[in-house]
């Protein structure tokens, strides 16, 4: 019974097809339709709708077989399909834009989960098997192109995403030893093992740095915060005392403006009083001393003191020579004589009392004046210390400070250390911003090294599983060789006997010596190798081999062949349908065909299928 088959294809958009709907058996399908009628594309809805278009490496060819299939008329680029397995019907729906699905299970109405990144889930879940499996040994079994290496390449191809099957145990062998070479080891230094490696280490050794230099600038982070916040109660401290010392200074600065204005005012009344001793203005003590010594030499100089009682002696002398003698006439006419000299010298005795008086009373101004000069040259000293002193016609600030207990000079002390302290505390933080940000500067590419690192190490595990995955094939390959050649043989009975029968005994048997090589036994006996084969004969032997495979290996899908036997005469075309009706019976067959051979050897033979014309569709 067929586990796996297509009940139902619905083309909502897809190439030339617009809402058409296939509906096919679980047996035998013949599909029929003139070249250019759109059996390809049917075949590639079908392909698309499991796989989505993705041909692996080759993004040319994904994105050219995409545009080809692409409907001209609509935009819309979608179907979908039911599947059969295992007894539940599964609805995939594909949009071919951009490659989403969705799988239903329509016996639960629940939809079927998967990685929407990996468009080909929906055949690898239905199926079981990747793209490359189905597209070469599934679908499109149509002959390969008469070239020199393909008949080399039937028998000599390994399985894996990128290449086909291989038979040649060698040949698998050295193409899984390239493969582990081109990966290397620990001590191939050139190699992408040993480098992807290395760069790990190197990167985890850079992200530990990174995760000590983190802690590091947190710490430094909070002693940032902390110096920061010192600063600022610096600052703060440092204004309020300066605030205290200003209003200090404000308040002496006022009491200094009333000292001065005072002192002006003195000052100035000193230079009125000054300007009345003008008379005295450039005397010295040398000049009064020599008016002095002048007065003094006036005054010795006066030899007659008393005019009236000089003038009653001579009037004694006349008087007498009046009455006693003539002589004291002529003695009374000397002293007149003499009283009239004299008189005139007293002149000069008068003058030098004067003179004597106006030393007295030029000594006297001039002591005046020299006591308001010394005056006057000490307030002109307090007015200029008052003046190197904070002046100010203001009142006291509104400052709650007692003045009496204020020590100016210890907070002016003060107000320098708390400046140092600023100082050094600008200092260090500049210090510590310019260390952080070399910090940053090199953790700033986390976040990339770690993406790095994380892709490097999927990368490193997927070439590890890649080591363990070839060592496990080479140990197989070996294991099959050695221990299970019967599995070999089974495959060579039935590829031969469906050599036998298309080639009418022509050909007897196919067979491979120790390294998988293959021969062709013909009916007389003697082999023949694969460049000895004509294309016709070397088309059946690929359809008896991947038909042999497809029995061996995937027995329970449904398989598709689209003009697989296009160069064949009619027997054995009738030959080849028989092998596929017989196959049939187990799995589902989907047949394409631009000839109406197929349907006639049917009818001859009676047998009923299931006939579907592309033209009906």
């Amino acid at each position: 019974m067929t586990e796996i088959f297509i009940k139902e294809l619905y083309l909502l958009s897809f190439g030339k097809f617009e809402d058409k709907k296939i509906i096919f058996d679980r047996d035998f399908n013949l599909i029929y339709g003139k070249n250019e009628s759109g059996k390809s594309t049917i075949t590639a809805f079908i392909e698309g709708i499991l796989y989505g278009f993705d041909e692996g490496k080759n993004r040319k060819s994904f994105s050219k077989k995409k545009e080809i299939y692409k409907p001209k008329l609509s935009y819309k680029y979608a179907g979908y399909g039911i599947f059969s397995k295992d007894g539940r019907d599964i609805k995939v729906t594909r949009n071919f834009e951009d490659g989403s699905y969705t799988m239903i299970d329509l016996s639960t109405n629940k939809e079927i989960q998967g990685k929407k990144s990996n468009i080909n889930f929906p055949g690898e879940y239905l199926l079981g098997i990747n793209y490359s499996l189905y597209k070469s040994y599934l679908s499109n079994f149509q002959s390969q192109k008469d070239d020199p290496k393909a008949r080399e390449n039937l028998l000599e191809r390994l399985v894996n995403e990128d290449i086909d099957y291989n038979f040649s145990a060698n040949k698998a062998l050295e193409i899984l030893d390239d493969r582990e070479n081109k990966i290397g080891s620990d001590r191939a230094y050139t190699k992408v093992f040993y480098k992807t490696r290395l760069e790990i280490e190197e990167l985890e050794n850079k992200l530990y740095e990174i995760g000590g230099l983190k802690k590091t600038y947190r710490f430094d982070f909070e002693k940032l915060n902390k110096n920061k916040d010192e600063l600022t109660n610096c600052k703060l401290r440092y204004d309020k005392l300066k605030k205290a010392c200003d209003a200090y200074k404000n308040n002496r600065a006022s009491e200094n403006y009333r000292d001065y204005s005072k002192w002006t005012q003195h000052l100035y009344d000193i230079n009125t009083k000054i300007s009345d001793y003008q008379d005295v203005y450039g005397l010295d003590e040398k000049y009064l001393e020599n008016l002095e010594n002048e007065a003094k030499q006036a005054k010795n100089k006066s030899y007659f003191t008393n005019k009236w009682e000089f003038f009653s002696l001579i009037m004694i002398c006349l008087g007498l020579g009046f009455f006693v003698n003539k002589y004291f006439y002529i003695l009374a006419m000397a002293l007149a004589l003499t009283y009239f000299i004299l008189l005139s010298k007293d002149k000069s005795v008068n003058n030098g009392e004067d003179l004597y008086d106006k030393y007295n009373k030029t000594r006297a101004r001039y002591l005046r004046y020299k006591s308001l000069r010394e005056e006057k040259d000490k307030v002109e000293e307090v007015i200029k210390i008052l003046e190197k002193q904070d002046i100010k016609d203001s009142s006291l600030t509104n400052f709650d400070l007692d003045l009496d207990d204020f020590d100016i000079v210890k907070s002016e002390e003060d107000l320098d250390r708390m400046l140092e302290e600023i100082s050094s505390l600008n200092k260090e933080i500049a210090s510590q911003e310019k260390d952080l940000l070399r910090i940053e500067d090199k953790i700033k590419d986390e976040l990339d090294l770690v993406e790095r690192l994380n892709f490097l190490k999927k990368k490193f595990s997927d070439l590890e599983k890649t080591k363990k995955a070839i060592l496990l094939s080479k140990n197989i390959i070996r294991q099959i060789v050695k221990e299970n050649p019967s599995d070999f043989r089974r495959l060579n009975n039935r590829i031969s006997s469906i050599i036998k029968e298309i080639s009418k005994n022509a050909y007897e048997s196919i067979v491979f010596d120790e390294k998988l090589r293959a021969k062709i036994r013909t009916s007389e006996g003697y082999y023949m190798a694969l460049d000895q084969l004509s294309t016709g004969f070397f088309d059946q032997l690929n359809f008896a081999l991947k038909l042999s495979l497809n029995e061996e290996v995937f027995a329970d899908i449904f398989m598709i062949y689209d003009d697989a036997f296009i160069n064949y005469d009619r027997q054995r075309l009738r030959n080849a349908l028989f092998f596929l009706l017989d196959s049939s019976s187990k799995r589902q067959v989907i047949y394409f065909s631009c000839h109406e051979r197929e349907k006639e050897i049917f009818d001859a033979e009676e047998i009923k299928i299931n006939y579907i014309d592309v033209e009906d569709v």
